[in-house]
């Protein structure tokens, strides 16, 4: 009993007892960081409410004098909500997370616990974003970083130029002199204090990956080629994780990528594409080839796996005549390797395999074509269809350029289909107006074919011209006969016949699947039939009749869409 009690310890981290423990493999309760090891790492643990703490962390002073804040002692204390989030340390310039901080009441300095115990570094000789000696200014305060142009929410440690009077950020002053970015991957970018702006403007420019305005005092990337010396980027732009793979350059040789054409010409008819078995594919225009064309509407295209029925330009068709593989003229187009503007690495194109896939921009469920990540330890995957959406991309529905935004959004609304983002949907906004869609929205075909109407059917929405002409008139639905509403909804309409139709009648709402079987990992085997008969099935969820172009099957069940295929 006496050496369990001795064993004990109060400590006033922590209102319950704590017991020496090995934290190797653990998470420490105060600085969040998992250390693995081979050998005992020295901690305490709560039997109580189990928590476990490193040995230094817990045995850390309740005040704390700091070199880098010399007017006042610092007092530990764990971070409240807000901080967590928002509030950056005011010496390395990270966020703080969830872990415990040194803070001073009087002046808002606040650091992790970790930057606390490290010897702070007074100054840095050769910083890579800088010419001269660094030297850190021990008095935080509110400053605009020489190197990004950025001012951060809180007061922060500077590191000042005693030779030039220039103040850093301590994350800028290593910024990488040479890159490559996903939004100008055919040249490199190079890091500069002061960039040369346009001769349109004296002493501004607009950055290039988000369009906004920066001032040639601050420091930014250019491209090295002559013939776009006028791409510039901002700092904290170029160097996101959604747009450089982190890798610098600076010293090593540019060589030239891989191209590898989709397809080898035959002839000026016939062509053989990487991903089909018979390989000869036959453009359906051409009506001497021998091949007699035929749709009954259940024919998707092999690449996007859009209908082919609402296609309006050309298409390939397999010569085999039991073989039903069919393709868009663009899609046939699509480059075997390619960069993507969303996306750090290089992109290549893989044909569809068994199972069905769910795109990482947009995500939807598909069955088509998907770009994944070259890099073999990057899960990225997209479908042909997102990945074909480019910056600045003009959309149909809307008069200026969009652009994708820096994160996931969950506080707008889609502008064309009305509907709130969710957390893992990417979008695109203009930056003159409030207007902004999501992937889902933006991949729409822009003009379809409708059986009904032999001119072709245009895509609306989002509030414009053609709402604001209705004056109060109601719209109705060729397909469904229901009534629209047309500044809520997306839809496709023909002015030479007046001719209005949902999104939804015509594509469905699952406009990425074909029929077929499929394998779902975490669900059983489904099939997917074209809903062309006479008499609609009644869905097995929602007990209505099926009005889509595709119905799904499991278990002798039909289901009208994926959802409610899930939900049984």
């Amino acid at each position: 009993m006496e050496e369990e009690e001795e064993e004990l310890l109060h400590l006033p981290v922590h209102r319950h007892p704590l017991t020496p423990w090995d934290m190797s493999g653990s998470r420490c309760s105060m600085c969040f960081r998992t250390e693995d090891s081979s050998s005992i790492i020295e901690g305490y643990l709560c039997r109580t409410c189990f928590p476990g703490f490193h040995k230094d962390c817990a045995e850390s002073p309740l005040k704390l004098p700091h070199p880098p804040h010399p007017p006042h002692s610092l007092s530990l204390r764990p971070p409240a909500d807000t901080e967590a989030s928002s509030e950056t340390c005011s010496c390395c310039g990270e966020r703080l997370g969830g872990g415990w901080v040194y803070h001073c009441p009087i002046c808002r300095f606040i650091i992790h616990l970790r930057c606390a115990k490290k010897p702070p570094v007074l100054e840095v000789d050769h910083p890579k974003s800088h010419d001269h000696k660094l030297i850190l200014l021990p008095k935080p305060r509110p400053f605009t970083c020489d190197a990004c142009g950025l001012q951060l929410d809180g007061p922060s440690l500077p590191w000042g130029c005693h030779q030039c009077g220039a103040m850093l950020h301590r994350e800028c002053m290593d910024l990488p002199r040479v890159i490559r970015i996903s939004r100008h991957p055919q040249h490199r970018l190079c890091y500069v204090s002061s960039p040369t702006p346009p001769l349109t403007h004296e002493s501004s420019w607009s950055c290039r990956v988000f369009p906004k305005v920066g001032h040639n005092q601050y420091g930014a990337y250019f491209c090295i080629k002559d013939e776009c010396r006028y791409y510039i980027v901002h700092s904290k732009c170029a160097t996101r994780e959604d747009v450089w793979d982190g890798r610098d350059f600076e010293g090593e040789l540019e060589e030239p990528e891989d191209i590898e054409p989709p397809f080898e010409v035959i002839n000026d008819k016939v062509i053989r594409h990487f991903s089909h078995e018979h390989l000869k594919l036959l453009n359906k225009d051409d009506d001497d080839g021998g091949v007699s064309v035929s749709f009954d509407g259940s024919e998707h295209c092999g690449i996007c796996a859009l209908p082919i029925h609402i296609n309006i330009g050309n298409i390939y068709i397999c010569m085999q005549c039991d073989c039903d593989f069919i393709l868009h003229e663009k899609c046939v187009n699509l480059p075997r390797k390619t960069w993507y503007m969303l996306h750090p690495h290089r992109l290549k194109l893989q044909a569809r395999g068994k199972e069905l896939k769910m795109c990482d921009v947009c995500a939807r469920d598909y069955y088509g074509f998907t770009y994944r990540c070259c890099n073999e330890d990057c899960p990225f995957k997209v479908d042909v269809n997102s990945a074909s959406v480019y910056e600045p991309f003009i959309h149909i529905t809307h008069p200026h350029p969009l652009f994708p935004t820096s994160n996931l959004i969950d506080s707008h609304t889609c502008s064309g289909c009305k509907e709130r983002e969710s957390y893992n949907r990417k979008t695109m906004q203009c930056i003159e107006c409030d207007f902004n869609l999501r992937f889902e929205c933006i991949t729409l075909p822009s003009k379809v074919s409708y059986k009904q109407d032999r001119h072709p059917l245009v895509l609306g929405g989002g509030g414009g011209e053609e709402e604001a002409a209705t004056g109060g008139g109601s719209w109705w639905c060729e397909i469904s006969e229901l009534k629209m509403e047309p500044d809520k909804e997306m839809y496709y309409t023909s002015d030479s016949c007046c001719v209005t139709v949902h999104v939804h009648c015509v594509l469905g709402r699952d406009p990425l699947m074909k029929p077929g079987r499929y394998a779902d990992p975490w669900e059983q085997a489904f099939e997917v039939t074209t809903n062309n008969s006479c008499c609609r099935p009644i869905c097995q969820i929602c007990r209505r009749r099926c009005p889509f172009p595709i119905v799904f099957k499991q278990n002798d069940l039909l289901f009208c869409t994926l959802n409610c295929l899930c939900i049984s």
